[in-house]
């Protein structure tokens, strides 16, 4: 009897999470960044031994290059704060960060970087002038080839999160932060994704506001 109940309460909790999941999807919908087709609204940055970007089957494809390869956006993005943006990418060549991404907080920028350091070091870079590998978002978490990722950024007021999987794994408030990005990628700014020495495919963009 005691087991029914908890099956039902957790049903219920699961059910209401869902519908108020959907119903904030409904009223803050989901802005495509990348149509799948082409690179309009983006342009390759020269970052200097930069990989060709193509788009190849439906997926936006970042090739290996001597080291920072890419893309900026560049059209005008309408958010500096309260907005969260998400890419679904794999690496399927290289050892190294497989889309790192620059976005705007308020009049500062920084990176996501995702599989740094070798392939491994998550965080943000740079918090205080201290990079990804130094700083207190520092997260260590094995990357594989092959194999799709969901990376999210959450802008707030108060602070930034990421997500890897649904999962945040790093949290920064922005009070007494100072933000900026590496010089390797700050052609990538205000808004844009990068790789180091790897293969990258991008099958989503996508970025909301949050209120």
């Amino acid at each position: 009897m005691k087991l029914r109940v908890m099956m039902c309460f957790v049903l219920v909790l699961g059910t209401g999470l869902c519908g108020t999941l959907r119903a904030d999807e409904e009223k803050n919908p989901w802005t495509p960044l990348f149509n799948g087709k082409d690179l309009d609204g983006w342009k390759v940055p020269n970052f200097g031994g930069e990989g060709d970007v193509v788009v190849e089957n439906g997926e936006l494809v970042i090739n290996m290059g001597v080291m920072i390869s890419g893309i900026v956006y560049e059209k005008e993005f309408p958010y500096k704060s309260n907005y969260e943006i998400e890419i679904v990418a794999k690496r399927t060549m290289g050892f190294d960060f497989i889309a790192a991404l620059t976005f705007p907080i308020g009049d500062e920028h920084a990176t996501f970087i995702n599989g740094g350091w070798g392939g491994s070091v998550f965080g943000i870079s740079c918090v205080n002038d201290l990079d990804a590998s130094e700083n207190d978002t520092m997260i260590l978490i094995t990357t594989k080839n092959d194999l799709w990722y969901n990376f999210k950024v959450r802008v707030l007021d108060e602070k930034v999160e990421c997500y890897l999987d649904g999962k945040k794994i790093i949290e920064q408030k922005r009070e007494d932060a100072v933000f900026r990005t590496r010089f390797e990628v700050e052609y990538s700014e205000p808004l844009g994704i990068t790789n180091y020495c790897s293969e990258t495919r991008i099958k989503s963009i996508r970025y909301r506001l949050i209120q």
